[in-house]
C-alpha cells in the first residue's frame, strides 16, 4: 500500500511538471480565476469585437472556457449577432461564433478588457488554439463544438425574446 501512494504522489508530481513544461501554467493556475464582471465582457463582446454592417443592435451570449490569473486572460466561446428590427420582427445582420481569448488589464483598479486576439480559421486555426489557449480550453476549442453553439444560440433566442417584449 505504501508503494502505491508513493507511485502515486510521484506520478503525479511528474505529470505537473510535464504539463506546466508544455504550456507554462500549473494546475493550480487552472483553478483559480480572474475576478470577472459579467456585464463587462458581455459590453466589450457586443462593441469592440465586432461591428455592426446593417445598423441594427449587437447581442451577444458567450461561455466561459477557463480563465488564467498569471496571464490575466479570459478563455470564452462567443456567440455575437446583429439584429436588425423590420416593423414586427428581427431579422439577423452581420453575425460570428467562436473562440476568444480576451485580456484583462491586470493593473487597473477597476475590471478592464484590454484587447482580445481570435485563432485565424483554416490551416492555421488547429496552431493557433494551441498557441492561445491553456490544454483545457483547447480540447474544448478544437472540435469545434456544435452542442455548446446551439445552446449559445437557443440563450441568444431567450434574449432576442425579451428583448422584443421590451421594446413593443
Amino acid at each position: 500500500m505504501k508503494k502505491l501512494i508513493l507511485t502515486t504522489f510521484y506520478t503525479m508530481t511528474l505529470c505537473s511538471g510535464i504539463y506546466y513544461m508544455a504550456t507554462g501554467e500549473s494546475f493550480v493556475t487552472i483553478s483559480q480565476s480572474v475576478q470577472l464582471d459579467q456585464a463587462a465582457v458581455e459590453h466589450y463582446l457586443a462593441t469592440e469585437v465586432m461591428a455592426p454592417n446593417f445598423g441594427g443592435e449587437v447581442y451577444t451570449t458567450y461561455k466561459i472556457l477557463d480563465t488564467s490569473t498569471t496571464k490575466h486572460e479570459i478563455y470564452v466561446w462567443a456567440l455575437i449577432q446583429e439584429y436588425v428590427r423590420e416593423s414586427d420582427h428581427f431579422e439577423p445582420g452581420t453575425g460570428m461564433s467562436g473562440p476568444l481569448v480576451l485580456y484583462v488589464d491586470g493593473e487597473a483598479d477597476s475590471f478592464t478588457i484590454s484587447g482580445h486576439e481570435s485563432p485565424r480559421s483554416g490551416d492555421y486555426y488547429p496552431d493557433d488554439v494551441r498557441r492561445m489557449f491553456p490544454l483545457y480550453a483547447e480540447l474544448s476549442v478544437l472540435p469545434h463544438p456544435i452542442s455548446l453553439g446551439q445552446k449559445l444560440h437557443d440563450q441568444m433566442e431567450q434574449k432576442l425574446s425579451r428583448s422584443q417584449l421590451v421594446k413593443e
